[in-house]
């Protein structure tokens, strides 16, 4: 049978090579980063009997992990040597198989882990010190190596600090962005657009989305938001928040609790594709019921989630100063995340304000990868709206905000963030 053609840019020609300890790998979006490194490791597991660990720092289910990522490229080249299951990948012919675990409080787990010959840590921009501290020694068969791959989040991202700015013994560094994807012939029309009007119209955007570079702490909108493990059980439930999507965006739903003077936020769905049906019958079996607050612009799909006995109204859009006001307002409460909320825990660690041409920070989110926290927001609205009735912003603009909020009032304003 006549064997896949499996093409590799050249730029990541060195990833093949033996004699490096760690590799780290990042550049900015579209930068073919996850999917090179996704054929080396099938080509690798075809080649000799290897063992395969694929880690992140968040993964609650085989879901979260590269398992979809590379079963797809399985089908795509026909790789008929390889037998998917539920939780592992395995090659009938070399007895390589691969292995998926989340580093976030998994300490023993990862411990326990016994003769990794190639270990790859995927969106290693959200490791913690603490992780990377615990993987390193876990992989200790003699000629292991380790690949990390990112897109740099800030300037002190523990493993770029690690591996580029430190340096570490053997360690390689690939740095790339979408002209590979450009040269190669392997951008889709759609995204060369996208990117060429992110470039034009949102400098800033650009230089972290498309350039990889990392933002400045002063850019983040929310800080020091604590991980626990779950939701006491002494907390209670005050909404859930829902953001549409479907084709290209996920559809977002949060459970937001109250305990001991903050708010707590447990992940309950981040998935595309989700018809208000299956959104309906997955908040109807949720152990605990309450309003569900979402996104106003959608007064078909409320409508439709209503019908199947979803207690369910709409949150109002809001104005860019009233919707800054709400967020900051946000950052003066006290919060927590669960564990397994990892897309909201990515999005909180990726949240920035805009920045204008030059450099000044704006007090509007960039809208990209926001849905949770959007959903965040219209759980808890009530709240910031009897906030913004009573109080003045104590953040940020300060006077300019309350300046702008008068004039929007003036004008026939009726919302509040």
């Amino acid at each position: 049978m006549q064997q896949p053609i499996i093409q590799i840019p050249a730029e990541f020609k060195r990833l093949f090579d033996r004699d490096f300890r760690e590799a780290a790998v990042w550049g900015g979006r579209f930068s073919l980063k996850s999917h090179t490194v996704a054929r080396l490791l099938l080509i690798r597991a075809r080649q000799e009997k290897t063992r395969i660990a694929c880690f992140r720092e968040f993964q609650n289910s085989i879901a979260d992990s590269s398992h979809q990522l590379l079963s797809d490229l399985i089908a795509e080249y026909n790789l008929t040597d390889f037998v998917i299951t539920d939780n592992a990948i395995i090659n009938k012919i070399t007895g390589s198989d691969f292995i998926f675990k989340g580093l976030h409080r998994n300490e023993q787990s990862i411990k326990s882990i016994e003769g990794v010959d190639l270990a790859w840590c995927e969106e290693a921009q959200t490791l913690s010190q603490s992780s990377i501290e615990i993987l390193t020694p876990t992989i200790r068969k003699p000629g292991s190596q380790i690949i990390y791959t990112y897109n740099r989040l800030f300037e002190d991202d523990p493993v770029h600090t690690r591996l580029v700015v430190e340096g570490r013994p053997n360690t390689i560094h690939i740095n790339v962005n979408y002209d590979t994807a450009l040269k190669y012939g392997f951008m889709p029309e759609s995204v060369r657009l996208e990117m060429e009007d992110d470039k034009a119209k949102r400098p800033a955007l650009y230089k972290h989305k498309w350039l990889g570079e990392p933002n400045t702490l002063e850019a983040r909108i929310f800080k020091d938001w604590a991980i626990i493990d779950k939701v006491p059980h002494e907390a209670r439930l005050e909404r859930y928040g829902l953001d549409f999507g479907y084709e290209n965006d996920p559809t977002a739903l949060l459970a937001i609790y109250y305990y001991n003077g903050g708010y707590i936020i447990d992940e309950i769905l981040y998935k595309k594709k989700m018809l208000n049906k299956h959104i309906a019958d997955l908040i109807i079996a949720q152990k605990e019921q309450a309003l569900v607050k979402a996104d106003g612009a959608e007064p078909k799909s409320i409508a439709e989630i209503a019908s199947y006995g979803v207690t369910i109204i709409a949150g109002k859009k809001k104005k860019d100063t009233q919707k800054s006001w709400g967020l900051q307002f946000l950052q003066t409460q006290r919060m927590s995340v669960t564990k397994r909320s990892m897309n909201v825990i990515k999005e909180y660690r990726g949240y920035m304000w805009e920045q204008d041409k030059d450099g000044k920070y704006l007090n509007v989110p960039i809208e990209i990868n926001d849905h949770a926290m959007d959903a965040l927001r219209y759980a808890l609205d009530d709240t910031i709206a009897a906030n913004y009735k009573t109080q003045k912003p104590r953040y940020g603009t300060g006077d300019y905000i309350m300046q702008r909020l008068q004039e929007e009032n003036e004008t026939g304003g009726d919302s509040y963030y």
